[in-house]
């Protein structure tokens, strides 16, 4: 009777086992899920709203000062957005992805709004560059002509 007891006890743990095996498993493959997903919506850049200019009735530029750490240099980033919002509300569009017509190195690259147009002149480096700019306003895409001249210095 006492072996048969005891093979019953380790049957029981056996499977005990094995089913907190297995619950640990199923825990730690969420974890390093939850992990991964959390590392791709990670960013470090900080953006700071520095100016906002109104291009026509319905469009404003907005130029933010980009940040991605202590040991990146500032970039400048070029969007364009409904007049109506408010800065609040552009700035959480940009948690949403939207993205910029241009990003420079460049602080002092808008000259001129007029007409309707952009003028930018660049002196430094362009990452991106896009034109005609598009900004979407009540589902309906609408651009705005950019004029741009740069130098490296």
């Amino acid at each position: 009777m006492a072996i048969n007891a005891r093979s019953l006890l380790a049957k029981v743990c056996g499977e005990t086992r094995v089913f907190k095996g297995r619950y640990l498993v199923a825990v730690l493959l969420i974890g390093i899920i939850f992990g991964i997903y959390k590392a791709l919506q990670f960013s470090p850049l900080e953006q700071e709203l520095i100016g906002k200019v109104k291009v026509n009735d319905r469009v404003t530029l907005y130029i933010t000062e980009a940040s991605a750490g202590a040991t990146t240099d500032f970039s400048y980033r070029f969007y364009l957005g409904e007049a109506s919002q408010d800065d609040k509300t552009f700035m959480a569009s940009l948690e949403d992805g939207d993205q910029p017509f241009m990003i420079t190195t460049d602080k002092e690259a808008l000259k001129k709004v007029k007409d309707g147009a952009i003028y930018l002149s660049v002196k430094g480096t362009i990452f991106t560059y896009h034109s005609p700019a598009f900004y979407r306003r009540e589902g309906v895409i609408y651009s705005v002509p950019v004029y741009l001249t740069s130098s490296p210095f």
